[in-house]
C-alpha cells in the first residue's frame, strides 16, 4: 500500500511525495489538465563534484526536491544541488563525443533527406506554394504507460478521430494533391516524378498517438485501406495489443518501438522491456525496418543497456536510437548527451570518436537558441510547413475537429533565460502553434504558404533548426543540379 507524505500543487500539476509498498520513496507528477495522466519518479540528479549523479529519492531530499520542481518544472526540477537549485556549467554540442552515422541520417529527422525532394523546394521558391509529402496522424490519445518524459502528459483520453476522418485526411493529401499539382504546377510535378517516382503528393505516413496507435479501434481496417495506396507507412508505438492480427504489421515499411522506463509500463513482465509481447511477424523480417527508441535518464542502468544490445540480435532488429529527455533545457539536455555518449563509449557501443561499433546509435538532438532563431527565421516562417504536417487530435472531442502542426516536438520546447526556466507545455496548443484544422488540410497545398505563428517568438528552442536551415538553403539554391545527394540514406519519405 502506498503512503502519501506531502502534496503540493502548481497551476498545471499535482506533485505528491509517497512511499510505495516496498518502502521506496518516489514523487508522482500528475497533470491537472486533460485526463490526469501521471508519472512516478524514483530517481533524481544530484550535482556533485562538477557533475550530476543519478540518485534514488530518499526522505531527506524530498523537501528540497519538491521546492525545485515547483520552481523549475517537472523535468528540470529533478536536477538539484545541495542547496536545492540548479548548478551546471555551459557546454556546446561539439564538446560531446559523437559522430553522425548513416543510421542516424536514415532513421531520425535529419535534413539531409530533404535533398531527395528538391523539386518541391524549387516549386516553393518560384511560386510560394507548399507540397505536403510527409504526414503523421495521432489517431487518438490513449496510452497505458506512465513515462517520466512524456511529451503529451496533459492530453485527453477522449480525443479520438473516426475512420472516415482519417481516410479523408489521407485522400486529400494523396489523391487531391497529386491532381492539383498535375493541373496547376505541371512542370514541377513532372520534375518531381523524375526524381521521386510519383507526382507531388503524400509519400510517407506515420501512425502515432498517445503511445499506442494500435489501440485505436479502427487501426486494422485503416492499415488495410492504406496498404492499397502507394504510401510508405511507419508506426511508432510502445506496445502491441494482442487482439491485433499479427499480419497487419507486414504492411508497414518501418516500425519504431519505444522502450519506456521499465517501471512505467504495465506490459513489461517482471519490469523488463524484453519480456513484452512482440508480434512474430516483425521479428527477423527483412521486409520491415524495425528498431528501438530509448530515452536516457536517471532511470537508466547498465543492465537495460546490455539487454537492449542483446534484444536487437534476439529480435533481428535494425537499430536502437538513444537520445535524452527533450523536455530539458538546452544546457541540461547537452549535459545528458555528454553522459550518454560517455556511457556508450565505456560499454563499447561506440568508439572514442563516437563512431558506431554496434547497431546502437546516439542521436544528438538538442534545443536551438534565441540567437539561432532570429538568424534562421528572418521572415517569421517555419520551413517545415512547406513539406510536413502533423495532425494531433487534441480538442477533437469538444470541437469535432482538431489542428495540424508543422512538427511533433513543439510540446517539449523548453528554454532558460535571465528570468528563469520556461518549461515545456507537454500538450498541443493550437492557439500557439496550430496551422489548419484537419478538415482544411488542403489549404496547406492549395493556398500560398504563410506563417501561422512566429517561430522566432514561440519556437526559439526548436529541436529541428537544422532541418529548417537545410530547407531554407534548398529554397535559395540557384542550381539544383549541383546538389550532392547521398543515395545511401534510406527512409527519405519520412522525417
Amino acid at each position: 500500500m502506498k503512503e502519501i507524505i506531502k502534496i503540493i500543487e502548481s497551476s498545471e500539476y499535482r506533485i505528491t511525495s509517497q512511499v510505495d509498498s516496498k518502502g521506496k520513496y518516489f514523487v508522482k507528477v500528475k497533470s491537472l489538465i486533460g485526463s490526469g495522466y501521471s508519472a512516478d519518479h524514483y530517481h533524481y540528479y544530484l550535482f556533485k563534484d562538477g557533475g550530476y549523479e543519478s540518485r534514488e529519492i530518499t526522505i531527506d531530499v524530498l523537501d528540497r526536491l519538491l521546492e525545485s520542481i515547483l520552481k523549475n518544472g517537472d523535468t528540470e526540477g529533478f536536477y538539484i544541488d545541495i542547496e536545492g537549485g540548479i548548478n551546471k556549467s555551459a557546454i556546446e554540442p561539439n564538446n560531446i563525443r559523437h559522430s553522425v552515422s548513416l543510421k542516424e541520417k536514415s532513421f531520425t529527422s535529419r535534413g539531409e533527406k530533404l535533398l531527395h525532394h528538391w523539386p518541391i523546394f524549387k516549386k516553393y521558391s518560384e511560386t510560394g506554394f507548399g507540397s505536403i509529402i510527409r504526414a503523421t496522424l495521432t489517431l487518438h490519445q490513449l496510452c497505458s504507460s506512465h513515462c517520466q518524459y512524456c511529451s503529451t502528459i496533459s492530453r485527453n483520453k477522449s480525443d479520438s478521430i473516426t475512420l472516415n476522418e482519417a481516410k479523408l485526411f489521407v485522400k486529400k493529401l494523396y489523391f487531391d494533391q497529386e491532381m492539383y499539382n498535375e493541373k496547376e504546377f505541371y512542370s514541377y510535378n513532372k520534375e518531381y516524378k523524375s526524381v521521386a517516382g510519383s507526382g507531388i503528393r503524400l509519400k510517407g505516413l506515420i501512425l502515432s498517438g498517445g503511445g499506442q496507435p494500435n489501440l485505436w479501434p479502427h487501426f486494422t481496417e485503416f492499415v488495410e485501406w492504406l496498404s492499397d495506396l502507394d504510401i510508405e507507412l511507419g508506426l511508432i508505438t510502445n506496445g502491441f495489443p494482442k487482439k491485433i492480427p499479427e499480419n497487419i504489421y507486414k504492411n508497414f515499411d518501418w516500425i519504431r518501438i519505444s522502450v519506456t522506463p521499465e517501471n512505467a509500463s504495465p506490459h513489461y513482465i517482471d519490469n523488463k522491456f524484453n519480456n513484452q509481447y512482440i508480434p512474430e511477424a516483425i521479428k527477423n523480417n527483412d521486409n520491415i525496418t524495425v528498431g528501438l527508441s530509448y530515452v536516457y535518464g536517471a532511470w537508466t542502468t547498465n543492465d537495460i543497456l546490455y539487454r537492449i544490445k542483446k534484444t536487437i540480435d534476439d529480435w533481428g532488429l535494425s537499430y536502437c536510437r538513444m537520445l535524452t529527455d527533450c523536455n530539458l533545457t538546452r544546457d541540461s539536455q547537452l549535459h545528458e548527451h555528454e553522459k550518454l555518449s560517455d556511457k556508450l563509449y565505456k560499454l563499447g557501443y561506440i568508439d572514442k570518436n563516437g563512431k558506431l561499433l554496434t547497431k546502437i546509435f546516439h542521436q544528438l538532438k538538442y534545443h536551438g537558441t534565441k540567437k539561432e532563431a532570429n538568424s534562421l527565421w528572418v521572415d517569421g516562417q517555419c520551413y517545415l510547413q512547406i513539406y510536413n504536417v502533423f495532425w494531433d487530435t487534441t480538442g477533437h472531442d469538444d470541437n469535432s475537429l482538431s489542428s495540424c502542426y508543422t512538427c511533433d516536438s513543439i510540446t517539449v520546447l523548453s528554454e532558460e533565460d535571465d528570468f528563469g526556466i520556461n518549461t515545456s507545455e507537454r500538450k498541443f496548443n493550437s492557439e500557439k502553434w496550430g496551422t489548419v484544422s484537419n478538415n482544411h488540410v488542403e489549404d496547406l497545398f492549395k493556398k500560398p504558404v504563410r506563417p501561422y505563428f512566429n517561430p522566432k517568438i514561440v519556437c526559439r528552442s526548436c529541436l529541428f533548426m537544422r532541418n529548417n536551415r537545410i530547407a531554407k538553403e534548398l529554397i535559395n539554391t540557384k542550381d539544383y543540379s549541383l546538389l550532392e545527394i547521398d543515395d545511401n540514406i534510406s527512409h527519405v519519405n519520412f522525417p
